[in-house]
């Protein structure tokens, strides 16, 4: 659990300042299930440039709560969560100073969205929050205000956390929330939803021990905390929490369940074996102008139709294309056929977008083909969000270890329908 929040401020000498205005989320990592936002009066005058900076005056704050009489509901919304914000030093170092003043020793776990930024986010030319979030197509609104800021740290968060191929900020959750209640996993079931999506088990140190994807998250769990095979035993044994994505996309879980599997390599998964390249699958054409289809050796100078890591797979291959599209051994009427395998296994456009369902109903989720290779898949909400590549390229998460990433894709285009495919340039 988080508590996304941003504090402004009078200005003034160092730990001598006081908050103004206070707006706190609290994000579970999928949604926002509470919030508080409230002016305060800081009983001190404001600093003249913090005024023209944020649009809060002395005037605005006399009628406004002083802060000993929120700060019961700042600890009640902060319960039991990691804070989160933007220089969270310097939001948690008020808040610190406000309780100091009361007596109360105020302490919380936390994170901060620069730092977490400039890991996740590499090479942007700014981490400033207004800077940042334009940079990565987030809308902003209210800029230099606590609730306006405070809701672009919620969707910048959002960012990360999906973008967090690393697990770091999910790993270091689960290890500080330890607690040692024996069945922990049982409750933490009834938060997961009946959505599509991704979910992974961790042991008590945090790691991942097994990743799957469903069309129900809630349902698919369930099944392997209540299965009786030697596998969910096992699992059963050492699983201790469970984090989850939804993707909206059943594709994107598709995908995402193969780059996850094969960079993690939980214990409890079968890693994909990686393809050795010795021979090819290419078209030639003889002296008529047939084309006619052959196994050779593997050159990486010269682009094939498939791969294979040894010749009698290559040959089998081979033979089941040929009774699949009818092709025959003196090479006649062979190019109409020849011409609809290469089209069936490849996409429909060199460069394209799929558009689909995306986790919410206000957005869209968005997988980029671009020069006939998967480059990786995001989330929008604005149309010009992929208008713009520039934009759409920094909120994609691009494809890292999905060596069957074309074959799954072209597979699931001819079995499933998808709201809508653009061709680009």
């Amino acid at each position: 659990m988080y508590s996304i929040l941003d504090v402004e401020t009078t200005g003034g000498k160092y730990n001598e300042e006081g908050i103004t205005e206070i707006a706190i989320y609290r994000f579970d990592g999928e949604k926002i299930i509470d919030q508080f936002i409230s002016l305060i009066n800081p009983e001190i005058p404001i600093q003249p440039f913090v005024q023209q900076l944020t649009g809060i005056n002395n005037k605005m704050l006399i009628n406004a709560p002083k802060f000993y009489q929120i700060a019961k509901r700042v600890l009640e919304i902060t319960d039991n969560s990691i804070l989160v914000a933007h220089n969270s030093s310097f939001d948690y170092r008020m808040l610190k100073i406000e309780f100091d003043r009361l007596g109360y020793e105020f302490n919380i776990p936390q994170l901060c969205t620069v730092k977490l930024s400039k890991k996740i986010l590499p090479d942007l030319d700014s981490y400033k929050l207004g800077n940042l979030v334009k940079s990565v197509g987030i809308p902003i609104s209210n800029r230099h205000r606590a609730s306006g800021d405070a809701l672009a740290t919620v969707e910048l968060f959002k960012l990360l956390l999906l973008k967090d191929t690393d697990k770091v900020i999910v790993n270091n959750l689960v290890i500080e929330t330890k607690v040692s209640t024996k069945n922990k996993w049982q409750k933490l079931i009834n938060k997961l939803p009946n959505e599509v999506g991704i979910y992974y088990f961790h042991n008590e140190n945090g790691k991942i021990i097994y990743i799957g994807k469903s069309n129900n998250l809630k349902n698919r769990v369930n099944q392997h905390l209540t299965g009786k095979s030697k596998k969910s035993l096992n699992i059963q044994l050492e699983i201790f929490d469970i984090s989850f994505e939804r993707t909206g996309s059943e594709l994107i879980a598709l995908l995402k369940e193969n780059i996850e599997i094969n960079k993690h390599k939980p214990k409890f998964n079968k890693l994909l074996k990686k393809i050795v390249k010795k021979f090819c699958l290419e078209v030639c054409e003889n002296q008529e102008g047939s084309k006619y289809l052959r196994i050779c050796h593997f050159d990486d100078t010269i682009k094939y139709l498939e791969y294979y890591s040894s010749l009698k797979t290559a040959n089998n291959r081979l033979e089941f294309l040929k009774n699949k599209y009818l092709l025959n051994q003196s090479f006649r009427n062979n190019n109409t056929q020849i011409d609809l395998l290469i089209n069936d296994i490849n996409y429909k456009h060199k460069n394209m977008l799929i558009i689909d369902k995306g986790r919410d109903i206000d957005e869209k989720s968005v997988i980029v083909i671009k020069d006939n290779k998967y480059i990786g898949y995001g989330f929008f909400t604005l149309n010009h969000q992929i208008n713009n590549y520039d934009v759409l390229d920094s909120l994609l998460i691009k494809n890292e270890y999905v060596e069957n990433s074309k074959d799954i894709i072209i597979k699931y285009l001819k079995k499933n329908k998808i709201e809508k495919l653009i061709n680009f340039e």
